[in-house]
């Protein structure tokens, strides 16, 4: 290439690689506008990598690879530990995509079409969004790509340039290529769980040569196989974890339900479900909100012409092997849709967003060559002027193409963001509250949530309040009431999320409003209230019973004492804690009507004071609604409640075991005096009759 196109080449990936930066840095830090639960869950985990814990997997959720959580603790050491570097990382990650994709295609197939590619993915909706979600599937592409282009340097090294590769610098020899290659592909298997099907690129690329281009395959299959050995053994330590721990992962049994149905003959689902995805490309996308304008296709009207114009030149050059190879590539990275649907495939088909915007390229450089050589052949003086105006006008027209889809991609994205809908899933009211803790002051707080789970809600707010606060205290106050033991405490609640009236009732006459705070009207959660309680509750002079070393049953009464037949019966009991739970098991209370002979007429099992952030002398509400039957007998009846346990997967993973799955019930002791496994209530129920 003579030195002013060499010059042109890098001007225009530098303007390529800004746009792309542009579209996702800009206010990265507010938009999208909050956080999800996976997101603030991957804040968690790399602040936790930072502070000495260094998983192979990490198993919050339904589990995840280790690559990009690591890669998030690597820019916080730097940046600080706040959910924006979590997406900077993730823009970063884009960013390395679009030059790692033209790294390869420029390898595989030329200058030209390597721009091209690059353009689409630095201005397409869907890399976009997936750059700036603090999400791991966004690494996949990125480390698969760079594998994809040591393999090529090395293939075509070795077919060009035998003899000045046996010369050259350690990085430039076939062999060192092939080990990169190897390197990358098994590193591509610690980032997503999609990632396990791009092997089959590799393997079925192989075959591919060996009976199609046998010239290619004899200089080649040694190296290939080196390159899959290499990823074996670099992914061998994450699959030997999986294996003696199968509880770290959940994902694949959610998953593969179309695959189970096809082994028991029935294909049914997975053709249903490989329509859907078919049909992502240029007609209906992806349905979840989080990832995707729903319904809105990966490609718009023309990119989809260009792609199946390119799509049909591929199979058209099939016996060329980078044509080949990138139709293998795309039909593994589109798999995963295939067997789970069009729901969240923006991100489970994310390997295949490299080789999307390969086709579109491939036809736009074959279109311009094609009139390019109209205009040399034509001997008429018109029509080769007509073709040469043409040919000089094919470079603006595909940056004025690219440049549309860049607005329009901003637009959307835009749009996309201010969505009540997405405010919802991203929890602006938890980014709102976390400001109000900060604001606080050395109080107590307690914060009414619909998700109190430890991977849920205060996981957000730990996510943008930088760390964990020991002052906080979580409850679902629709059906429980936390009170600390503590002089004075902030209560937040929201009117999403309100006090049940039963369990207000222990903090009046006492608490006070401070003040409220608005958010959007048209929010799911328009606001919130913050109050402050400086008040007790009335305690009995002795407790109930004891249940096992974690808690004092302190009062337990019915409301109403004597219950109607259709409709409801209250429970309302009163704790004090005493104890933690080991970090492997969580609590869950139940309440039950029984009939005469012990049968269960109705039962509720809820805890909506979580037992992982129990501190050892507060107190705590627990409200159950027992929705009594219209046909049930009337006559007394019993009502007993009492505690089991169930397994934490998480921490029983981190500790090193697998749960365990049984589900005790904790022992019950009155006066010091065992009395069984729960405690017992008497009911007068009513008939609709009487």
């Amino acid at each position: 290439m003579r030195e002013h196109a060499w010059r042109s080449e890098w001007l225009w990936l530098l303007l390529i690689l800004l746009a792309a930066a542009l579209l996702r840095l800009w206010q990265l830090d507010s938009v999208p506008p909050g956080l999800t639960h996976d997101e603030a869950n991957n804040v968690h985990d790399a602040a936790a990598v930072l502070d000495g814990v260094r998983p192979i997997f990490f198993p919050v959720a339904q589990g995840k690879e280790p690559l990009y959580p690591y890669s998030v603790a690597a820019l916080m050491a730097v940046l600080g530990r706040s959910p924006w570097v979590m997406r900077l990382t993730s823009a970063t990650w884009g960013l390395l995509l679009v030059a790692a994709t033209y790294s390869w295609v420029r390898r595989a197939f030329d200058t030209e079409v390597a721009l091209l590619t690059a353009a689409g993915l630095a201005v397409g909706f869907w890399p976009v969004t997936t750059s700036r979600l603090g999400l791991r599937a966004i690494a996949l592409p990125v480390v698969f790509a760079a594998s994809a282009g040591f393999l090529w340097c090395a293939i075509g090294r070795w077919a060009r340039e035998q003899e000045k590769a046996r010369h050259a610098g350690p990085l430039r020899h076939p062999v060192a290529q092939y080990l990169l290659s190897g390197l990358a592909l098994g590193l591509s298997l610690y980032t997503y769980l999609a990632a396990r099907l791009m092997p089959a690129v590799l393997l079925a690329f192989f075959l591919y040569l060996l009976v199609v281009r046998r010239d290619v395959w004899r200089r080649a299959w040694r190296g290939m196989l080196l390159v899959l050995a290499v990823a074996a053994l670099v992914s061998a330590p994450l699959f030997l974890y999986l294996r003696a721990h199968p509880s770290a992962e959940i994902r694949v049994g959610q998953l593969d339900r179309p695959l189970r149905a096809l082994e028991d003959g029935d294909p049914s689902l997975i053709l249903s479900r490989a329509g859907e995805t078919i049909q992502m490309l240029s007609f209906r996308g992806d349905t979840f909100l989080p990832y995707n304008l729903p319904g809105k296709p990966l490609l718009g009207p023309v990119m989809s012409i260009l792609f199946y114009s390119g799509l049909l030149l591929a199979l058209w050059r099939w016996r060329r092997p980078a044509h080949a190879f990138a139709l293998f590539w795309l039909a593994a990275g589109l798999a995963p849709a295939l067997a789970t649907g069009i729901e969240a495939a923006n991100l489970r088909a994310i390997a295949a967003q490299p080789v999307l915007y390969l086709f579109p390229a491939l036809s736009l450089v074959a279109a311009g060559r094609y009139v390019r050589g109209r205009c040399r052949k034509s001997q008429r003086p018109g029509a080769a002027l007509l073709c040469s105006n043409i040919s000089r006008a094919l470079v603006p027209a595909a940056v004025a193409l690219f440049a549309l889809v860049a607005a329009m991609t901003f637009r959307d994205y835009m749009r996309w963001a201010e969505d009540r809908d997405v405010r919802v899933h991203y929890h602006v009211d938890l980014v709102a509250i976390a400001d109000a803790v900060r604001r606080c002051p050395d109080d107590v707080i307690a914060i009414s949530a619909l998700f109190p789970g430890q991977y849920h809600d205060p996981r957000v707010v730990e996510a943008v309040l930088g760390g964990v606060d020991d002052r906080l205290r979580w409850f679902d106050g629709r059906g429980g009431l936390v009170l600390p033991a503590a002089d004075s405490v902030t209560y937040i609640v929201s009117p999403a999320d309100p006090m049940d009236p039963l369990l207000q009732a222990f903090l009046t006459p006492d608490l006070t409003s401070v003040y409220p705070v608005t958010l959007r009207p048209d929010d799911f959660s328009p606001g919130f209230d913050v109050f402050r309680w400086n008040g007790s509750p009335a305690l009995p002079d002795q407790p109930v019973a004891s249940v096992g070393d974690q808690l004092l049953l302190l009062q337990a009464e019915l409301d109403p004492d004597q219950a109607r037949a259709g409709e409801n019966l209250d429970l309302i009991t009163l704790w004090q804690i005493t104890g933690q739970l080991p970090s492997d098991r969580d609590a869950v209370m139940f309440a039950q009507l029984l009939d005469s002979e012990a049968g269960v007429i109705v039962q509720q099992d809820r805890l909506d004071v979580p037992s992982w952030n129990w501190q050892v002398g507060d107190r705590f509400a627990q409200l159950f609604h027992l929705a009594l039957p219209g046909d049930m007998a009337g006559g007394s009846h019993r009502v007993i409640v009492g505690v089991y346990t169930v397994p934490d997967r998480v921490d029983a993973v981190l500790a090193g075991h697998e749960p365990d799955p049984a589900v005790p019930r904790l022992p019950i002791a009155i006066e010091g005096e065992p009395a069984g496994d729960y405690l017992q209530l008497q009911v007068e129920v009513l008939t609709t009759d009487e």
